[in-house]
């Protein structure tokens, strides 16, 4: 192994490819919205963190893993249904300031709600499973690593799945297109949104708690989020599921080899101007297309 490839930079690699699969899975949502609706959600990432936070109740109560998870995605899910009906559909059709103002305000009310039911301080989240390592040659790999990397990919390709090969992915497509052409179809474009923030809800929580187990939990994360999410959806290209998933494994390797090779400090710095350089040359971003302007 060390005649093709040092073990240092081998390492930098693996890590930016954890952290960049748990990017991209909470990218794919937020891409979704965006390419959809052109709505820069705020709220996402606060919400993901609100689902986490769930989690990190449910575990530390000694409520079954499996069914900790599933209840917390759901949960996650379930607020972005509210959030859609409540703070973003009465002003969908409103001048495009106004319906991100009202993400902005959304993030506000759950990220001060976490606050109080929480707390401000940053919580371990719960050992799943008890992690090891496992050694190639000079390189060593924690499992935990190689579980993240499985099921952020693992469920970024079912969400893929779904959006390519069912009569809703289709109709979402559809509607991401063009939504009064849609409605004329005969599909129902209201159902269709509560889909796409639905399954953003679900697969962000899903993330959160990867995201948690590699690091921690605390109120901060959501705007992390939502910040990595939108980075990674303008590499990738808005309202392209493949665009969100390379986007966010660019992304994470990127701050990985910057944090080995140059310095945590700068690790921020060079991705912003990692979008720059994208937005310069492919202006549309590396996998996505033109989208049309919604009349």
């Amino acid at each position: 192994m060390d005649a093709f490839i040092d073990p240092y930079i081998l390492k930098q690699i693996i890590n930016g490819l954890a952290i960049g699969s748990i990017y991209a899975l909470v990218a794919v949502g937020y891409n979704m919205v965006y390419g959809m609706l052109e709505l820069i959600n705020f709220a996402h990432g606060d919400i993901y963190m609100f689902g986490t936070f769930i989690a990190l109740t449910l575990l530390v109560n000694n409520v079954p893993i499996p069914i900790a998870i599933i209840l917390a995605c759901a949960a996650g899910g379930t607020i972005g249904l509210i959030v859609e009906r409540l703070a973003y559909r009465p002003v969908r059709n409103a001048a495009r300031v106004v319906p991100m103002l009202s993400a902005v305000g959304v993030a506000l009310i759950f990220r001060n709600l976490a606050q109080l039911i929480w707390g401000t301080s940053t919580k371990p989240f719960p050992e799943l499973f008890k992690p090891s390592m496992i050694h190639f040659g000079d390189v060593q790999i924690s499992t935990l690593q190689i579980i993240i990397m499985v099921l952020a990919m693992s469920l970024t390709g079912i969400f893929a799945l779904i959006m390519n090969k069912t009569k809703l992915g289709k109709a979402t497509h559809s509607v991401a297109q063009d939504i009064p052409t849609a409605k004329l179809m005969g599909i129902s474009v209201n159902r269709i949104i509560q889909f796409v923030y639905f399954a953003g809800g679900f697969f962000g929580v899903a993330g959160g708690i990867l995201f948690s187990m590699t690091y921690a939990t605390w109120i901060g994360m959501g705007f992390l989020g939502t910040l990595k999410a939108w980075i990674a959806c303008v590499i990738g290209g808005i309202g392209s599921i493949k665009g969100a998933f390379f986007g966010g494994i660019i992304l994470g390797l990127s701050e990985a080899l910057i944090s080995g090779f140059v310095s945590s400090a700068y690790r921020d710095a060079i991705a912003y101007g990692l979008v720059i350089i994208v937005l310069v040359v492919w202006p549309k971003g590396i996998f996505g297309s033109q989208i049309a302007e919604k009349v």
